[in-house]
């Protein structure tokens, strides 16, 4: 670089020249080219540090970095003069350069000239990715500025008392955490394997071109992407995004995968791969341990962290049915039922451990749930559920109208109700609190004189125990309740309930009868309902799946309600049934992930 290009750089008139270098950065420019610099220096930015902070030059020559700051390309390096210089070369002789230049010298240094100015405070970006801030001419981050605006020849030196430290970001620390454990049912472990990096050339400098025309790279600036990451629009890795990260240790989330995994025993016909499975258990030990703080900004206040929680929605909160996903830390959200548990997950996390883009709460127990985090609640409505209506069926049979023929198999609506499957009365609501909230029944109406039969599908089952209920509404319910009641038709109904699963052939074997559970009102194996009430929930039982459905098209099983009613009964029981949703509520204590833990490991 001759005199003349020295002396214009001084006078900072060169910024169309570096701004076309660097398009990423033009947005400073105007800010800092043009301001006066207090002291010229007739050398390279590195020849300024070895003169006023000779032990930072000295990692630099031991790391090779110099090569790039006595390039023509232009930087402003903060050069601090204490810091402890020994065990960042011991970094260097154990091989760990990516230490030494991405986490320290890179963090003292920016691709572009900034000159320090008193009353100006600026937000800057380092070359380590990350960001801090330089108030005027008197600190940088948590050091203080001793000597400012050295003017070099390619760039600009600030001197200052200590080193700042290098801040991680949320999956920076999660790898941290991790250590050398890449155990490959660990976390990060499975994260790190769907990592891709690639050079973002706008922000990258180049030098010509090599031998088969390919630019060749002085400064590469790389894009990080993580797929599953990006799936769950969780990127941890982005220094200007805002997260809350639940990172379990490498003992707790191997113990939530093998829980996860065990719900995974899919149909052998299917000929599901292993790695498929585990690549599902993977992702429901990973769900809701990500928030996206910006998504959570409703109603928050300044305290702790920086903000207080009335609610939590996780990053999958946005994929599913509400209020599935969402956690809370004072009184459950407008809407949930009253007697809605409270999890406070953050209160049972510990204390928040600050990253450059959010907090991580590192817990050696899940403070989630498997049934709140992955082993859900199946709701079917009976009004837009899958019946096997085929004429030659022997699941659906002796029903009057079916759906593919006349498009529905009567559905109607009813009034606005709460339903809660734990309780086994219905009432109605305050649409004050819950809004208003419809629900439908689907009328299965017998052909004829004869005992109907109905099927419905149950999609996404997981191999384990669910708690069976099913919501039903009484004859009379057909007029509306408004004005009608029981005195109407006060006959209930008298019904057997199969359970049919698909077997090794892929094909359904034969029904598993449910046994009314003791204490339910019933006659033998037929279960009992009285129409005092608008709305009847009967809890029908315990029922463990043999096989996973979860995510297929094809539904794995079938739930059939058989009216069995003799004729002699007909003046007491209705062969037609109004059924309004049926409920599997997943049957899962925390213990039973110990069992599950000490049989793998068996």
């Amino acid at each position: 670089m001759d005199i003349k290009i020295k002396n214009t750089f001084r006078m900072g008139i060169i910024a169309a020249a570096g701004a076309a270098a660097m398009v990423s950065c033009s947005d400073t420019w105007d800010a800092h080219y043009g301001a006066p610099l207090v002291t010229d220096y007739e050398g390279t930015t590195m020849q300024a540090i070895e003169e006023k902070a000779p032990d930072f030059a000295e990692v630099i020559k031991a790391a090779k970095f110099n090569l790039e700051l006595e390039s023509e390309n232009v930087y402003t390096v903060w050069a601090p003069t204490s810091f402890d210089k020994d065990s960042v070369l011991r970094l260097l002789e154990a091989k760990d350069t990516t230490a030494v230049v991405e986490q320290f010298i890179k963090n003292h240094v920016a691709r572009y000239p900034i000159s320090a100015l008193p009353g100006d405070d600026k937000r800057i970006s380092l070359m380590s990715l990350k960001h801090t801030t330089m108030v005027g001419d008197e600190t940088f981050g948590s050091a203080n500025i001793t000597l400012a605006n050295l003017s070099c020849t390619n760039g600009v030196i600030h001197v200052i008392d200590n080193s700042i430290p290098y801040q991680y970001n949320i999956y920076e620390l999660m790898k941290s955490l991790n250590g050398d454990n890449m155990d490959e049912n660990s976390l990060y472990a499975f994260l790190h394997r769907c990592d891709s990096d690639y050079i973002d050339e706008d922000r990258s400098i180049s030098h010509g071109v090599d031998s088969d025309g390919n630019k060749i790279w002085v400064t590469p600036y790389y894009i990080h992407r993580n797929s599953v990451l990006d799936a769950f629009s969780a990127e941890i890795y982005e220094e200007d995004s805002s997260y809350i990260a639940i990172i379990p240790s490498v003992e707790a989330y191997k113990k939530r995968f093998e829980t996860a995994r065990s719900l995974l025993n899919y149909n052998p016909s299917l000929t599901e791969r292993e790695a498929i499975l585990d690549s599902m258990a993977h992702l429901f030990a990973m769900t809701d341990l990500f928030y996206n703080r910006n998504a959570n900004i409703d109603g928050l206040t300044p305290d702790g962290d920086g903000l207080q929680y009335d609610s939590l929605k996780s990053v999958n909160y946005w994929r599913y049915s509400w209020p599935d996903h969402l956690y809370y830390s004072k009184v459950p959200a407008k809407g949930l039922h009253p007697d809605a548990q409270v999890n406070d997950i953050l209160a049972k996390s510990g204390k928040p451990i600050a990253c450059s883009n959010g907090v991580v709460y590192e817990v050696d127990e899940y403070p989630i749930s498997v049934t709140e985090q992955f082993f859900k609640k199946i709701v079917v409505m009976a009004s837009n559920a899958s019946i096997d209506t085929s004429e030659d069926s022997k699941y659906t049979k002796q029903v009057a109208s079916n759906r593919s023929s006349s498009g529905v198999l009567r559905d109607y609506e009813v009034d606005t109700i709460w339903v809660d499957e734990e309780k086994t009365e219905y009432e109605r609501i305050d649409s004050t609190f819950i809004g208003e909230r419809n629900y439908y029944f689907c009328d299965i109406v017998p052909n004829g004189n004869n005992n109907p039969y109905v099927a419905f599908q149950i999609p996404n089952t997981l191999s384990g125990t669910y708690e069976m209920y099913v919501v039903t509404c009484p004859i009379w319910a057909k007029n509306g309740f408004d004005g009608h009641s029981a005195s109407e038709d006060p006959r209930g109904y008298h019904f057997q309930v199969n359970i049919y699963e698909r077997g090794a052939n892929n094909s359904y074997g034969s029904s598993v009868s449910i046994v009314p559970p003791e204490g339910t009102n019933a006659d033998g194996r037929n279960f009992i309902t009285d129409y005092t009430n608008k709305i009847d929930t009967l809890y029908l039982g315990d029922y463990t799946f043999k096989n996973a459905y979860y995510g297929r098209n094809t539904e794995g099983a079938l739930i059939q309600f058989y009216s069995y009613v003799p004729t002699t009964s007909t003046s007491i029981y209705a062969r037609e049934m109004l059924i309004s949703s049926i409920i599997l509520r997943p049957k899962f204590e925390a213990t039973d992930e110990d069992v599950v833990t000490e049989a793998k490991r068996k």
